[in-house]
C-alpha cells in the first residue's frame, strides 16, 4: 500500500463521527496507565477499564491517561463518554492516517501528530499519537505499546523535576519535544548514511548506489510528509490563548518550534543533497560512457589506415611490385607497427588518451 495517500475504504458512505477504526496496527489487549501525580507525589498503576478513574482523578493533582490501543471502538467510545469528547475528535482518534494538528475547543485542546520509529534494518515506521488536554487531566491515545516517552516516565518518578512542579500543559510539551528529539535522531541518523553515500559516489560508482539514493529519497519524502505539518501545530499551539496554557510554559513552546524548524530545515537539506548526489551519479555515468566511446573511438582510428594498407595488398592484382621483394613482409609489418604506435603517441600528446 502507497504510504503518502492510505486507503480509507471501510469509512465510505459513513457519517461523520462514526466511530470505525481505519489502520493496520493491533494490540490483543487495550491497555490504560494512569498517573497522578503533583510535586509531593506520584501515583502509577494500569487499569482495566475506564470506569476505575472515577476514584483516581483527584482535581489538585495532574493526572495522565495513557491509552494503549485504539483499534478497540468500544473502548474508545468508553472513554470520550467518560471525559465529554466530540465525536470527530473520538473519529479521528480511530482514524491513524490522520494529518498531524491542532484543534482548540471550550473544553479542551485536541492534538494528533506522528511518532517515528527506526527498525532495526534502518527502515521507518510509525504511529499516530493523540493528546486530549483538559483542565488538570491528559489524555493520549497510541496505537501500540512502543512509544518515545520512557525518558518521561523516569522524570515523572523525581520529585524535583520540572515536569513533578508544572501543571499538565507542560506535560503535553514535553511528550510534543520527546516526540520531536526522535525525530532529529533519525534525520541524523540519515544525513550520516547520505553523507556516507556521498563519499562512496566520489570513491567509486557502483550500480547499488543509484537502488540507495532512491531508497533514501522515499524515506526521506515520508520523513517531509510527516514532520513539516507539525511546524505549524506547535506554532498553533504556542499562539493558542487557551486558558489551559499557563505562561511559564510559553518559553518552552519557543524552543519547542525552534526545534521543529531545525528539523524541517534539515529535511530539505538532506532532501536538495539527494538530489544533488543523483546528479553525480548521472554525471558519473556519463563520463564513464565518454571514455569507453574515446577509447574504442580511438582504436577505430587507429586501424583506419592500417586496415587501408592492408586492403592495398590484399587486392587482387596480377603484379605487385613488393611481392617480388625479399623482406616485403617484416617491411609491411614494421610500417604497420610504425602507423600505429606514431598515431598513438599523437594522441597522447594531445591528451585524448
Amino acid at each position: 500500500m502507497a504510504r503518502f495517500l492510505v486507503k480509507r475504504s471501510q469509512k465510505l458512505g459513513t457519517a461523520p463521527g462514526s466511530l470505525i477504526f481505519v489502520g493496520k496496527q493491533k494490540i490483543d489487549q487495550v491497555m490504560l496507565e494512569f498517573f497522578s501525580y503533583d510535586k509531593s507525589g506520584i501515583l502509577n498503576k494500569e487499569i482495566k477499564h475506564v470506569g476505575e478513574l472515577k476514584g483516581l482523578i483527584d482535581s489538585k493533582k495532574v493526572s495522565w491517561i495513557n491509552h494503549v490501543g485504539v483499534h478497540d471502538e468500544g473502548a474508545i467510545e468508553s472513554i470520550g463518554n467518560f471525559f465529554h469528547l466530540h465525536p470527530l475528535q473520538l473519529e479521528d482518534i480511530l482514524n491513524t492516517t490522520q494529518r498531524p494538528k491542532f484543534e482548540e475547543t471550550d473544553a479542551y485542546l485536541f492534538i494528533q501528530i506522528r511518532m517515528l520509529h527506526l527498525k532495526e534494518d534502518g527502515s521507518l515506521y510509525t504511529e499516530q499519537l493523540s493528546i486530549v488536554l483538559m483542565d488538570g487531566v491528559l489524555i493520549s491515545f497510541q496505537e501500540i505499546p512502543l512509544d518515545v516517552f520512557d525518558p518521561l516516565r523516569e522524570r515523572l518518578l523525581r520529585p524535583t523535576t520540572k515536569i513533578r512542579l508544572r501543571k499538565n500543559d507542560y506535560l503535553a510539551f514535553a511528550m510534543l519535544d520527546a516526540v520531536v528529539e526522535q525525530y532529529i535522531f533519525i534525520i541524523e541518523k540519515f544525513g550520516e548514511r547520505i553523507e556516507h553515500l556521498e563519499d562512496q559516489l566520489l570513491e567509486r560508482l557502483e550500480k547499488s548506489h543509484l537502488e540507495q539514493i532512491n531508497l533514501y529519497k522515499r524515506e526521506i519524502n515520508f520523513l517531509r510528509k510527516t514532520i513539516r505539518p507539525v511546524r505549524e501545530l506547535v506554532s498553533q499551539f504556542k499562539r493558542s490563548d487557551s486558558a489551559i496554557i499557563h505562561s511559564t510554559t510559553q518559553p518552552y513552546l519557543r524552543d519547542l518550534e525552534e526545534q521543529i524548524i531545525l528539523a524541517t530545515e534539515s529535511i530539505e537539506l538532506y532532501r536538495d543533497m539527494l538530489n544533488d548526489l543523483l546528479n553525480l551519479y548521472n554525471s558519473g555515468l556519463n563520463n564513464r560512457l565518454n571514455d569507453i566511446l574515446r577509447v574504442l573511438t580511438i582504436f577505430s582510428v587507429v586501424f583506419i589506415p592500417l586496415t587501408f594498407l592492408a586492403g592495398i595488398y590484399g587486392t587482387n592484382f596480377k603484379y605487385l611490385p613488393e611481392l617480388d621483394y625479399r623482406y616485403a613482409y617484416p617491411i609491411f609489418w614494421l610500417v604497420l607497427i610504425a602507423v600505429a604506435v606514431g598515431m598513438i603517441l599523437f594522441f597522447k600528446k594531445r591528451k585524448w588518451l
